[in-house]
């Protein structure tokens, strides 16, 4: 059983989630810098009393996650364009981890992708088995004409950890693995017209702390401290960095962090060529009726 005041962080992080996520939903139409939404986003994280949990991942058509804007990206969102806004905030590590679609053309995808989260939010219990789960989710977006994305799951969550058991697939599965009563769970599914799984693609701008390692170039020193110390384990961007190191330092020492093991990268999942990806996803803790954090 989860105690009362960790909840009540679980949640603060949720609220602070959904302020932002209105503000954000705001600034969305067809030409805005994507650049510009990520720096709104975490400055106001910061302004309300949490931390990004992660850059603001901002993945647009085929790619389905782990897309950030660049260090003086001039990237914007394109009419027609499918856009996964998928957000997170920490507070004293507990947090929230949620995501929303938007496109300035009406595409049935958003709306699946929604059904198939407010379905696993219907069916959560203790005791649930997380295979029975996957196909709840799944047979929801497919009463909405879409199909999965194997190869992704939700997961869940622990004190600055994402992705700890349980596993939670967004397909039917055998597995057994049951929910338990104070578990906090992210659900997350992606949609596709077709049923498809993802694959590593590039740039990458995303990063995370492993462990500590022998660096010979000062620069690198200074990043593996931010990495460790300001971002405590969690994922950060080569464009959060800027503040302290120059460009070229900082892709030399994530280069260096990376080859030693120190630092592991993120890369962007993409999906079928042309074929859009919608997500959903919420935060949550098991219990009965389930507290959704972040709607």
């Amino acid at each position: 059983m989860m105690n009362e005041n960790i909840i009540n962080e679980y949640k603060t992080a949720g609220t602070i989630w959904k302020t932002v996520r209105n503000e954000l939903f705001e600034k969305l139409k067809p030409g805005v810098l994507l650049l510009d939404l990520a720096t709104f986003a975490e400055n106001r994280i910061r302004k309300l009393g949490g931390e990004p949990a992660f850059p603001l991942n901002l993945s647009i058509n085929d790619i389905a996650a782990h897309s950030t804007p660049s260090i003086n990206d001039k990237a914007t969102l394109q009419k027609g364009d499918l856009l996964k806004i998928d957000m997170g905030v920490s507070v004293n590590g507990y947090l929230a981890d949620a995501a929303f679609s938007y496109c300035s053309e009406k595409t049935p995808l958003i709306k699946a992708a929604e059904a198939a989260v407010a379905a696993a939010i219907d069916a959560i219990k203790p005791g649930l088995r997380v295979g029975e789960l996957g196909g709840i989710i799944e047979q929801a977006a497919r009463d909405h004409g879409a199909q999965m994305i194997i190869n992704l799951t939700g997961h869940g969550i622990d004190q600055y950890e994402f992705h700890v058991p349980p596993t939670i697939p967004n397909i039917a599965s055998g597995s057994r693995e049951t929910l338990e009563e104070g578990m906090a769970i992210a659900i997350e599914p992606f949609v596709c017209e077709q049923r498809t799984a993802v694959r590593e693609s590039a740039p990458i701008e995303i990063y995370r702390y492993v462990t500590d390692r022998p660096v010979r170039s000062p620069d690198a020193r200074i990043a593996l401290a931010l990495a460790r110390d300001t971002y405590k384990g969690l994922p950060f961007a080569r464009r959060q960095l800027t503040s302290t190191l120059s460009p070229v330092k900082i892709a030399l020492a994530v280069r260096e962090l990376e080859r030693l093991g120190a630092l592991v990268s993120h890369a962007p999942l993409r999906g079928d060529a042309g074929t859009p990806i919608a997500q959903a996803e919420h935060t949550m803790i098991v219990a009965d009726p389930v507290i959704v954090t972040t709607r």
